[in-house]
């Protein structure tokens, strides 16, 4: 059985990689604050068993009590393969560094970076030991590498995913039954988060015209085709283990 963990998996680009991953023999763990029963039946419909988590992983402190969840479900002696693809993110408050509460900075960090860590650790510390594939899948974005006016919290924190994901898979080399670990980005991809962008104000977001003209130009990513690269990516023999890779890079 291989299990396929997806964190923010109600809508948008964790939703595709739920339809890429499902088939036959897969349990997907599905992780959302959003109801996922119409998505929960598609996905079986196509042969996966399919286990549905409700959290909000802005808070943190409950980030044990989700991930229990999910790992009692996961059998070792039967685990073929057990995947977490850190996905749940936002953009949400969007503006200059001082303009908006410290509260809503603080949730977009905790979501964006302490929630992922959090899984991190916490799938490292109850499979590390299991003898089959493991694999920690961060969703990254260009934002990582170049700054953007407004979005400071969002540039910061896949910046330091990135540098997780080449950390667990330094300490992780020489176990014996590793865990790997990748950093991908999907670049603009057609979701309901361009849908946000696409609405900001430039005092907001400078560069809000250049979304806009991808929207328009019809030069936005296909979210289905960008999840199947990936699945594709995830499970190719030779998994490129520690890289920063962006779709751009395939």
């Amino acid at each position: 059985m291989k299990h396929i963990i997806i964190t923010g998996a109600s809508r948008g680009f964790g939703a595709s990689i739920a339809y890429a991953s499902a088939e036959s023999g897969t349990r997907l763990h599905l992780v959302a604050r959003s109801d996922m029963a119409e998505l929960k039946s598609k996905l079986e419909q196509k042969g996966a068993e399919v286990k549905t988590y409700t959290a909000d992983l802005s808070k943190t402190e409950n980030s044990e009590a989700w991930f229990s969840e999910v790992a009692e479900n996961i059998e070792r002696e039967s685990a073929e393969a057990v995947i977490l693809y850190n996905n749940a993110g936002m953009l949400h408050p969007i503006g200059p560094i001082g303009k908006y509460s410290a509260s809503d900075y603080r949730k977009n960090l905790e979501i964006n970076f302490v929630a992922a860590l959090m899984a991190g650790h916490l799938f490292v510390q109850s499979f590390g030991d299991y003898p089959c594939i493991k694999r920690v899948i961060n969703i990254s974005s260009g934002a990582a590498r170049n700054p953007y006016h407004g979005w400071s919290h969002y540039c910061s924190t896949k910046a330091g995913l990135d540098m997780f994901t080449r950390c667990l898979s330094l300490e992780q080399k020489g176990q014996a039954y590793p865990v790997e670990a990748l950093s991908f980005s999907p670049g603009p991809i057609d979701t309901g988060m361009q849908d946000e962008i696409r609405e900001m104000s430039k005092e907001d977001f400078a560069n809000v015209d250049k979304f806009i003209s991808l929207k328009q130009s019809g030069n936005l990513g296909d979210p289905d085709e960008t999840a199947g690269v990936l699945r594709n990516l995830v499970w190719q023999k030779d998994f490129p283990d520690g890289q920063i890779l962006d779709i751009m890079d395939l």
